[in-house]
């Protein structure tokens, strides 16, 4: 958790934490973080609340129609032509807000490759109860002003589709009937903080520009962790709740609040 105080020296003590990982310093231009209130920070574009214990920051819807593998990557990403928002953050900043949330990643959702064959094992890494906890986030996305602001937890946004036995599901790029299909919303809860990976002195999320995936990344920061997270053929855009093409929305990240009982 944050302490009431953040000073500019705990700050860039977290971010020398991240890198922990690898010897090589990052190449990656380092976050610029200032103090904008008592309880607010700006990393880049980010803004981090120590209060309400959030990171906000701008995204474009980019996508109303057609298979969905991202919830969000960069502008700069190969994965435009299949991600629902766009942004221009930096991945990396937004991993040191989520590590000064007090979130914690698991890397459980990653098979495990045998060192040798480089073969999947079939095993998961285990985490404690404990880390599972600190890596759950959730995930809001909010747009519109006064009386017409809406948010809405991500998964409103995206359906699943069910399709039957017999049907040729369509491949990326092509398009998408779901007439005769049967749809619902994606399954509510938590999304998975993974904190992605440090490859040859580069943030690999920062490279790739995978910032939420929903079909499973180790590059990405933030997966998806519920049912069908490892098929690319069955999500799509809400048409029910998602804003019109290209509305700028403000996506919000924040530690996970089980319910009350």
């Amino acid at each position: 958790m944050i302490t009431k105080a953040l000073s500019a020296s705990l700050l860039f003590s977290l971010l020398a934490l991240s890198q922990e990982e690898e010897s090589k310093p990052l190449t990656d231009p380092k976050p610029e973080i200032k103090q904008i209130s008592e309880n607010e920070y700006q990393i880049g574009k980010i803004t981090l609340d120590k209060a309400k214990r959030e990171a906000s920051f701008g995204a474009g819807l980019n996508m109303t129609e057609g298979l969905l593998e991202y919830l969000l990557v960069t502008t700069q990403s190969n994965k435009v032509h299949e991600t629902l928002f766009l942004t221009d953050i930096s991945p990396l900043n937004l991993n040191i807000a989520l590590k000064l949330l007090g979130i914690k990643e698991s890397q459980e959702l990653f098979e495990i490759m045998d060192e040798e064959t480089w073969k999947p094992t079939g095993k998961f890494p285990k985490v404690t109860p404990e880390v599972h906890a600190a890596s759950l986030v959730d995930i809001f996305v909010e747009w519109g002003k006064g009386e017409k602001k809406k948010r809405l937890p991500v998964n409103e946004l995206i359906h699943h589709i069910d399709w039957p036995e017999e049907a040729e599901t369509p491949q990326p790029n092509q398009p998408v009937e779901t007439d005769d299909v049967s749809l619902s919303v994606m399954e509510a809860g938590p999304w998975l903080s993974t904190g992605s990976y440090i490859h040859e002195g580069r943030f690999k999320a920062n490279v790739d520009g995978m910032i939420f995936a929903i079909y499973t990344a180790q590059q990405a920061i933030v997966n998806f962790p519920g049912k069908d997270r490892e098929l690319g053929d069955v999500w799509i855009p809400n048409q029910n709740t998602i804003p019109p093409a290209e509305t700028v929305v403000k996506i919000i990240i924040k530690p996970h609040t089980p319910p009350k009982k």
